[in-house]
């Protein structure tokens, strides 16, 4: 979204410490859907708020050095090259990992497919990008996606199927990378940034965040997946070398764990779940109708369709050129990922010059 800049809220906190828990050490954050909480590494523990970091309690017995990811109901969290599996609900340790010939790992994203879930791991010590089916979390499988990236790999968030990673060193670059294949290509070539450490998305946006300068900028991607050139959301004080960060499903609000000053900054964005783009003179709108959608436009055109998870990640998307009227399209009509999908984007353009486009965000209430 194009107007995510534009649309930010100004209200953001710094945390330090509050009920008897102190940060110390803190690399990570990472949004917890399933209770609506975060969760940020601390060194030998981990801590989680529900109230963006009014009140800290204490995560279970474990620990995280630095990157962290929910997937399902399964905390992964990396304390000293060791890949740990938590349960979010009991906070026990269901399973570990340590992977052959790593150096540094730093940095995960993950996504799910008919194969299963996987998260996508760098390295920031060799280059290595690796691939760790984690459907059973208990028996994690490693596996090398890329050899060696030729920078050095940090912050790593996954969408529709492609890794993007954001690199440490000066004027950094963002990689994108294929999880099935290992093909690599440069997204942006020039960041303007350097040492890059956390990335994560919201519906076509990403969220990046680096040493030089002090910040967090905001990119988003083209119909040719390019980045385009960053704005600016918050520079300079109160982040302190920003690190690993995280957006909770809504997409309306961000975190980024500072590693210089052991704070945690919570920013506002806007609410997708209320957005209607509206620019289209003419009778269109996407509703549900049970477990299918009815599409209606006063002229031809073509609808693209992207579903989304509870953690936004991209389940799969859909183009379809209709006549004008109403037309029903169910699961077999779009994909499997339909059913899925808590949050299915709708955009109608038109056809014709000089055509305004019409985008919403539809929440599906029935949960399976």
């Amino acid at each position: 979204m194009k107007r995510l800049s534009s649309l930010l809220l100004c209200s953001a906190a710094c945390l330090t410490s509050a009920w008897g828990q102190t940060l110390t050490s803190i690399e990570a954050v990472e949004y917890e859907p399933n209770s609506d909480r975060w969760v940020v590494s601390n060194g030998s523990s981990m801590l989680v708020t529900a109230d963006e970091g009014v009140t800290w309690s204490t995560f279970g017995s474990g620990g995280a050095t630095h990157g962290m990811e929910v997937v399902g109901s399964t905390l992964f969290a990396i304390q000293n090259n060791v890949l740990r599996a938590y349960d979010v609900v009991t906070e026990d340790q269901i399973g570990s990992v340590i992977p052959i010939g790593v150096a540094f790992l730093n940095g995960m994203g993950s996504y799910s497919n008919d194969a299963g879930d996987f998260l996508v791991v760098s390295d920031f010590g060799t280059g290595r990008i690796l691939k760790v089916a984690v459907t059973d979390p208990t028996d994690m499988q490693v596996s090398t996606l890329v050899g060696n990236t030729g920078t050095t790999p940090n912050g790593v968030t996954v969408v529709d199927q492609t890794a993007y990673v954001v690199n440490w060193g000066g004027n950094a670059s963002v990689l994108a990378i294929n999880v099935e294949t290992g093909e690599q290509s440069t997204v942006l070539g020039n960041s303007g940034l350097g040492n890059c450490d956390g990335v994560d998305h919201v519906w076509g946006s990403f969220v990046v965040s680096s040493w030089s300068p002090q910040r967090l900028s905001l990119f988003t991607m083209d119909d040719e997946g390019a980045w385009s050139e960053g704005e600016t959301l918050v520079q300079g004080s109160p982040l302190s070398n920003p690190a690993d960060l995280s957006i909770n499903t809504a997409g309306d609000t961000y975190a980024v764990a500072c590693s210089g000053n052991n704070t945690v900054y919570f920013g506002n964005l806007m609410d997708w779940n209320d957005v209607t783009e509206w620019t289209a003179p003419f009778d269109t709108h996407a509703a549900w109708a049970g477990a299918h959608l009815d599409l209606t436009q006063a002229q031809d055109g073509q609808w693209t369709l992207c579903g989304f998870d509870l953690q936004g990640r991209q389940l799969g998307s859909h183009q379809v050129t209709l006549a004008q009227g109403t037309t029903r399209l169910s699961q077999s009509d779009i994909g499997a990922w339909l059913e899925r999908a808590r949050l299915v984007e709708a955009t109608f353009q038109p056809q014709g010059a000089h055509a305004g486009t019409f985008r919403t965000t539809l929440k599906q209430t029935v949960l399976h």
